[in-house]
């Protein structure tokens, strides 16, 4: 990925600086290859589905006029970037990722024409809830079993103190991610399971980085609809910390393309 597939923006200063990956390693080792995988069977499979079969036919009800929306749509769906059998894993999936953003980001962007925020906020949260529930039960149950699996563990303090995963846990987390597919290059910035707390920080969230400037609806800004509202929203309603158990809560800093993600649990 090139700078100018990006729209340029400032990030905050106490965000973590994680180097910038390129090279054979990066696009055909294996979190790329696990990022080409996640991204097939999540986006291609499920995720595009909600365009298809949700999005587009509120659409067609609420504007009134189901020619022009279909036609909308289709230029949208145009701009699509199709993936090559000798792409490499990491362009594909950045692929993938850009053509489900584009898309997304335009019927978020058109439904709010129609809707009152709360009704908006109603329709995209709660049909993505729904759906995440479906489709990823068995995802949703590992995660709010966090609190669980963590209690009674002590936290390993590094040498300077703090609580930053050691070395070896660090490498694991950045080279074999099975999150990273939707967030892009992470790091967990801090680890504290005797306090039930966990920090991750994202640099370069993929929902902001892998659709090119130019192809968005809204080429003027950062797309950030469904990152407040098929993302951090659907999350934050999930794993709302009910009976103490695991809360997120997300911090993104727009425009910018970094995020901050706070999972916290009761660990007594």
């Amino acid at each position: 990925m090139t700078h100018n597939t990006i729209i340029a923006s400032d990030k905050p200063d106490n965000h973590a600086n994680l180097p910038k990956k390129s090279g054979l390693y990066a696009n055909w080792g294996p979190q790329a290859w696990i990022d080409m995988w996640m991204s097939n069977s999540m986006l291609v499979k499920k995720g595009m589905n909600i365009i298809s079969h949700t999005y587009l036919p509120i659409l067609r009800l609420t504007a009134g006029d189901k020619e022009q929306i279909d036609r909308d749509y289709g230029l949208i769906r145009a701009r699509r970037e199709t993936v090559h059998f000798f792409d490499s894993p990491r362009e594909k999936w950045r692929k993938r990722y850009g053509n489900f953003v584009r898309e997304c980001e335009w019927c978020l962007l058109e439904l709010r024409k129609y809707y009152s925020q709360k009704q908006y906020e109603e329709i995209v949260i709660g049909t993505n809830v729904d759906i995440g529930k479906e489709t990823s039960a068995d995802f949703i149950a590992m995660m709010k079993s966090m609190s669980d699996k963590n209690k009674g563990k002590k936290t390993k303090r590094s040498k300077d103190g703090s609580t930053k995963p050691g070395r070896w846990s660090t490498f694991l987390f950045e080279t074999f991610n099975p999150a990273h597919w939707l967030t892009g290059p992470a790091s967990i910035t801090e680890f504290d399971p005797a306090n039930g707390l966990t920090v991750m920080e994202i640099p370069d969230c993929g929902w902001h980085t892998c659709a090119k400037a130019e192809s968005l609806p809204n080429p003027g800004a950062l797309p950030q609809e469904g990152c407040l509202l098929i993302c951090k929203g659907p999350f934050e309603a999930m794993f709302n910390g009910e009976g103490g158990g695991l809360k997120m809560e997300f911090d993104p800093h727009l425009p910018e393309t970094s995020c901050t993600v706070r999972m916290s649990w009761d660990a007594s």
